[in-house]
């Protein structure tokens, strides 16, 4: 798809949806994961905790590289901030 300034984003729709297509028949349902980090090139990738900055705040699940997602209590509840 190239880069995230010159992405087309119907483009990637289309390739997303024809993908999708290709698995048949989608279930969608709850997922669980577990955190994790793996460390390669001097990059580290995974679902990485976050401990709290301050005294009474809270933990939160990055994803890595780029902290572009994150997840927080309660963790079932299906949010996560962006």
């Amino acid at each position: 798809m190239g880069t995230r300034a010159a992405l087309d984003m119907q483009r990637a729709r289309t390739a997303f949806e024809q993908r999708l297509s290709e698995l048949g028949t989608v279930e969608y349902g709850r997922i669980e994961v577990q955190p994790f980090a793996v460390d390669r090139h001097g990059t580290t990738f995974g679902l990485v905790p976050r401990p709290p900055e301050e005294v009474d705040g809270e933990w939160a699940v990055e994803v890595q590289p780029g902290n572009y997602m994150a997840f927080f209590e309660p963790w079932d509840s299906g949010d996560y901030d962006t």
